[in-house]
């Protein structure tokens, strides 16, 4: 309580008790003045003998009155100026003290004010509204109690949450919960080494707060990210449990030589998404451009992903549960013919009676299973579904000196297959302590173990693995049975088994993962603004693969081939040095921010490896139970090491001009002596108008809350190019054996070029963009235009132009390319009584261009310049390459009045597909290949909506790509391929069943071998338009209200039911994913999530 109050009042009340309660009337006059209440007060004490005491907080002294009596008593002219208001007056000889009526004084209050999760908020300012000087903050509990009059409303804030006014009325105890203010919590955003006021940072930055990850099923972070960032596109192309992490993009592919994947760091060291428990995650910033990215120099090209996980808190133990179990299936599968369709269909392929009519009905009603079976395999494989299961546990909390975080995780997902499952463990642990005055310790602990499992072929088959399994019942229509009447294992369509055998077999494949991750970092701060850390970090990685093919035993005793087993082990090692020196200070409306570091990193690889052939038993599938013929074994290992300075100075006049400039000068182990060290510079200017003089004193601008401009330019490299590849490797085999002394020995020679002056790749990237907010921050608006430009790219040469030398040739620098585009960010957000709702969307256009294969071009016949095949000047990387078509001839006697394309499908007939001639020379050869579109797509967009209403909330995610396109191949595109299978569509839309059909949706049918046919040369026929909308996830959730909860010492329950990947809209193929581009029959299907979740607080 305001203290001036206590002793006025007091001296008041005590004046009034010791006195008389009769005072000698005295009467002044006034002249008609207008004044404010307080300054009548000040003229009464003037002209009369009183002085008079009262509280702000309880009378608006700032209202106006009028001063007009003549000759009246001043207790008089004092109940006037009285009248409306809730106060009265006392009086003690000179003394008048002015206070609330009796059903208006001060009464004690107090409350608990949490957040929207029910965790309590410490250090919340409660004031009373009016006056400031009346106010209390909140315990750790959040707890608060006050003294204030009864129709007092008081005012609750608190950093990242809105201002709230809560009227006091007649309660005695209040709960208050506080509504995040995304405006305000997005003010702070990480950057490299640091973190800056997000209205000050001039870079591309995109965030992503823990609360957009919290509920998901998908079990990898990387899918989670998908349709949240303007410029990022994540691609998900399989659903294999601990396989299903999506290929992340930043504003296009930026390398067709080295890996143009992101790089990821979690609290500062290279990490992996896929490691991580979506309950540890504080925030995630992808920096986009080089003003942002630069200061991690030659391996920010790509991008870069920095995550940072949970601390502690001040404050009591806080326990949060959250666990989830759902059910998993495809998104969708191809539908396959039955056996009868299969029969009817070949004999249309064929044109004869292969399959006669009694053998049909046979497959038709099931009279003879093991001869004329009718078995779907793909169905029976990945028709079901899959359990899944997550359960996080955390404990946080802490005093002034120490606080910390803990947390368990467990992860089970089932796959769609038999003996297909990954189960994933985490722990971990950070402690943050202040060790001294301006002494702090960050200790941060993880660990991680996982076991993925997977059946796998037989020894004998070409493919192992879940890929064999799956392209084999993609291809294969089911005229065999898996199992005969008697028990006993089918031949199969090969005489190996069938698909569904092999999952029930004793063939397995186990990757196992032991990964543990530490650093300490130690921060001081010995003068003002200047903070100095250091941090060590230590990565240790154990990989063990054990792939076993047992020998199957097939009806008959048929063998399938000997059993075999490989297995390796890699041990990798990490470690890191970082020093950084941070110093932040403001001179007035000057701010600069000055950071310089120093890093020093290493990595070293071992693998060890064997393998074994002919066991005993598959009940002791271990290497020292095979047998020594054929066994193989081997070894390897790398080491390489990184160093590294690095500075930023970040300058800002007013937080209205705005300046940054970074630098790192980084030596790689991987390159050679002369072109070690590659230095990365950027610099950028921004510029605040919104906090200009004459932006804020026209009012017709008021709505605008932010308008800020900014440009960026910055070189940043990749290093991503493997483990030295400009060394000369000698090449042991029999073409270099030779004969000495008449002895047949053994020989080694060099056979491959390599560039001995190997440099970085740089990209060159300039940024320009605009941010905007409107309606107190309602309402916002980004958009930025970015230009990257990628030179020395590593590049092998085509064999065309490697064979001049006789020799083949290595990765060289010799190529660029170019990626330029739009992003754009909208977003709102409001509360309307009780209902608070957001919404969010973001749509980006990227253009890929390959500007030159430098060594690597060569001009086609048709004038293109590449390497003929998937890389050409002047068109997108990951292109489709091949012919334009115009449907199908409709008769035999249309194929000689067409282009004569007998250079390229000689022998067409009646149903093939009609090749188009565009080099005008009347033939269709292959100098009439040309751009067919790419996988990359040129417009990436998300949206995201929900609400939340009295404990109700929903949130729904849309993804979506467009001017994409895609291929299936091999088994998945063509019927009767390699004795394959057919569609459904294939059967229902092939020009068999639509000969008067010029564009049928498949050509003539026909049986092919694997080395195609006429009809399967790749061409527009083929390539398919691979746009998508696709419902990422959609969530409704329940947060049981406080009282009830409380009743078993909870302070928050939640039920939540999730749906990932429960629609897609698109026009592709029937059966198959647009996401996966490229399919050819080896994959494994991305997966539908149906879940019901449970989060507890205590």
């Amino acid at each position: 309580m305001n203290k001036k109050f206590i002793r006025v009042l007091g001296l008041g009340v005590g004046l009034f008790l010791a006195g008389s309660l009769s005072v000698n009337a005295q009467k002044v006059s006034f002249n008609g003045e207008r004044l404010s209440l307080k300054q009548a007060f000040e003229k009464i004490e003037s002209v009369s003998k009183y002085k008079i005491a009262y509280n702000t907080s309880q009378l608006d002294v700032n209202k106006q009155v009028v001063l007009n009596q003549k000759n009246q008593d001043v207790l008089q002219i004092l109940s006037d100026l009285l009248k409306g208001t809730n106060c009265v007056y006392q009086v003690n000889d000179n003394y008048i003290v002015i206070t609330l009526k009796d059903d208006e004084k001060v009464k004690k209050i107090k409350g608990t004010i949490k957040d929207s999760a029910g965790e309590p908020i410490i250090g919340a300012n409660v004031i009373l509204k009016g006056d400031a000087t009346v106010g209390s903050i909140t315990d750790i509990d959040g707890n608060f109690d006050l003294s204030v009059p009864s129709n007092a409303t008081l005012q609750v804030s608190y950093i990242g949450y809105n201002t709230q006014d809560v009227p006091v009325g007649n309660k005695s105890f209040l709960n208050i919960t506080l509504k995040e203010d995304t405006e305000t919590l997005d003010e702070v955003v990480v950057v490299g080494y640091g973190s800056q006021k997000k209205v000050n940072v001039i870079g591309s930055i995109a965030s992503v707060d823990s609360k957009a990850l919290e509920s998901r099923a998908v079990p990898d972070v990387s899918d989670m990210l998908t349709g949240q960032m303007s410029g990022v596109t994540i691609t998900q192309e399989s659903g294999n449990p601990g396989q299903d992490a999506g290929t992340i993009r930043i504003r296009g592919v930026g390398s067709f030589g080295a890996t143009p994947s992101p790089l990821v760091l979690v609290d500062g060291l290279p990490g992996s998404l896929s490691d991580l428990t979506p309950a540890d995650i504080d925030n995630i910033s992808v920096l986009k451009d080089a003003s942002s990215a630069a200061i991690y120099g030659s391996r920010a090209a790509n991008g870069v992903i920095l995550v940072t996980t949970k601390k502690g808190k001040e404050g009591k133990a806080r326990i949060i549960y959250n666990g989830s179990v759902g059910m998993s299936q495809a998104t969708e599968l191809p539908e396959l013919a039955h056996s009868y369709e299969y029969a009817e269909f070949y004999n249309k392929a064929i044109g004869t009676e292969t399959y006669t009519p009694e053998m049909i009905q046979k497959y038709r009603d099931g009279s003879d299973p093991d001869n004329y079976a009718d078995e779907m395999y793909l169905d029976d494989l990945l028709g079901g579904h899959a359990l899944q299961t997550k359960h996080e546990l955390s404990v946080s909390g802490g005093t002034e000196k120490v606080q910390y975080m803990v947390s368990l995780g467990y992860l089970r997902q089932n796959g769609l297959l038999d003996n297909n499952y990954y189960n994933r463990y985490n722990a971990r642990v950070n402690l943050g302590a202040e060790l001294a005055k301006n002494l702090k310790l960050q200790v941060r602990l993880s660990g991680m173990t996982s076991d993925r499992h997977e059946p796998s072929t037989p020894g004998s088959l070409d493919i192992g693995g879940f890929k064999g399994i799956i392209s084999n019942a993609v291809r294969f229509p089911g005229l065999t049975p898996t199992y005969l009447q008697n028990g006993e294992v089918g031949l199969g369509p090969k005489l190996q088994g069938t698909p569904v055998a092999w999952v029930d077999c004793a063939s397995s494949y186990r990757e196992d993962y032991d990964k543990f991750k530490n650093n300490i970092e130690l921060s001081y701060q010995p003068i003002d603004g200047l903070t100095l850390k250091i941090l060590g970090g230590y990565n240790y990685t154990l990989s063990h693969v054990r792939h076993y093919r047992c020998d199957m035993i097939l009806t008959g005793d048929k063998s399938t081939g000997p059993s075999t087993l490989s297995d390796e082990m890699k041990r990798t090692v990490y470690k890191t040095f970082q020093a950084v020196a941070d110093y932040n200070k403001s001179f007035g409306k000057h701010n600069l921010a000055a950071l310089v570091g120093y890093t020093w990193e290493d990595e070293g690889q071992r693998t060890l490896s064997g393998s074994r052939n002919n066991f005993p038993s598959d009940d002791v599938p271990f290497l020292g139970a095979g047998g020594a013929d054929g066994q193989t074994n081997g070894g390897g290992g790398y080491d390489w090491a990184i160093q590294s300075v690095f500075g930023r100075l970040t300058y800002n006049y007013d937080q209205r001009y705005l300046f940054e400039t970074t630098m790192r000068y980084d030596g790689s182990s991987r390159f050679p002596t002369d072109s070690k060290y590659g230095f990365f510079p950027s610099l950028a200017a921004g510029w605040r108008i919104s906090e200009e003089q004459f932006w804020k004193e026209n009012e017709n601008l008021s709505f605008i809350n932010n308008l800020k401009l900014k440009a960026s330019y910055g070189i940043l490299g990749n290093n991503n190019i493997g483990n030295y590849p400009y060394q000369s490797v000698y090449s042991l085999g029999q073409e270099q054996n030779y004969v000495f002394g008449g002895v047949y020995t053994q020989g080694a020679a060099v056979t491959t070029y390599v560039d001995p002056g190997l440099k970085w790749e740089r990209t060159r990237t300039t940024d320009v963009g605009i941010e905007t907010a409107f309606f107190n921050n309602k309402l916002t608006f980004n958009a930025s235009y970015f230009y990257r430009k990628t030179t020395d790219v590593l590049y092998k040469p085509a064999a065309s132009y490697s064979s001049i030398f006789g020799l083949s040739v290595s990765q060289v620098n010799t190529g660029e390319l170019e990626n330029k585009g739009w992003e754009f960010e909208i977003g709102h957000q409001n509360t309307i009584g009780k209902f608070h709702y957001h919404i969010n969307g973001n749509f980006s256009i990227i253009d890929n261009k390959v500007l030159t294969l430098g060594m690597g071009n060569v001009t086609q016949n048709n004038g293109m310049v590449g390497n003929g095949s998937d890389l050409f000047i002047g068109y997108p990387m990951q292109m489709f390459y091949g012919y334009k078509t115009d449907g199908v001839f409709l008769t035999d006697d249309e194929v000689g009045d067409w282009y004569d394309q007998t250079a390229i499908a000689k022998g067409s007939k009646a149903g093939d597909i009609r090749y188009v001639d565009i080099t005008g020379d009347g033939k269709v050869t292959p100098d009439d290949k040309t751009f067919l579109g790419s996988r990359i797509p040129k417009y990436t967009f998300g949206l995201n909506f929900g609400g939340e209403y009295k404990g109700f909330d929903f949130s729904v995610l849309l993804q979506g790509v467009a001017k994409v396109k895609g291929m299936l191949s091999v088994y998945a595109g063509h019927a009767f391929y390699q004795e394959g299978n057919i569609q459904k569509w294939q059967m229902e839309n092939c020009w068999n069943v639509q000969q008067d059909n010029r564009y049928p949706e498949y050509p003539r049918l026909e049986i092919m071998s694997n080395a195609g046919s006429n009809n399967t040369l790749t061409s527009d026929f083929w390539v398919l338009d691979a746009s998508f909308l696709k419902v990422r996830n959609v969530q409704l959730g329940y947060t049981l209200p406080e009282h009830i909860v409380k009743k078993f010492g909870s302070t928050g329950m939640r039920f939540y039911v999730s749906l990932d990947n429960p629609l897609t809209f698109k026009g592709y193929r029937k059966g198959w994913d647009p996401e996966n581009t490229s399919n050819n029959g080896q994959y494994y299907p991305t997966m539908s999530t149906y879940t019901l979740g449970l989060t507890l607080k205590f």
